[in-house]
């Protein structure tokens, strides 16, 4: 579900345009090297920080050792990890709030960037 989350996110950068860095409609991507940083701050005065990573085990990927090898040419065994981090603050209940289980974070994610997401997709197809 990262992967796919990954994607969205991407597909919104490529969409739109961020080189400016900044807000399109109350929404900011910034990617750096392995990940993205989203801000997103609501009417209701609360912002919504993510960042989306993604990792390569390198070591498994380039390893010499046939084990290792035989294990790559698997195709459940995947050489990427995704990492997410969501951060809620302003207007919350008790201030600054880390989400900590990931199917939260997934979700606040979707709520965050569907719109951008729909958005993005009407404008390839023309509409």
């Amino acid at each position: 579900m990262l992967e796919k989350l990954w994607n969205d996110i991407r597909f919104i950068y490529d969409g739109l345009n961020f080189s400016s860095k900044e807000l399109i409609d109350d929404l900011m991507i910034i990617p750096q090297d392995n990940c993205y940083l989203l801000y997103y701050k609501s009417n209701s005065d609360i912002s919504t920080q993510i960042r989306i990573e993604k990792n390569y085990d390198l070591v498994r990927m380039w390893s010499d050792d046939n084990e290792v090898n035989i294990i790559q040419f698997v195709d459940d065994i995947d050489m990427t990890n995704y990492k997410i981090y969501v951060e809620l603050g302003g207007n919350v209940p008790g201030g600054k709030q880390i989400i900590a289980l990931e199917n939260s974070m997934i979700e606040i994610s979707y709520k965050v960037i569907t719109p951008f997401l729909r958005e993005v997709k009407l404008k390839e197809i023309g509409i």
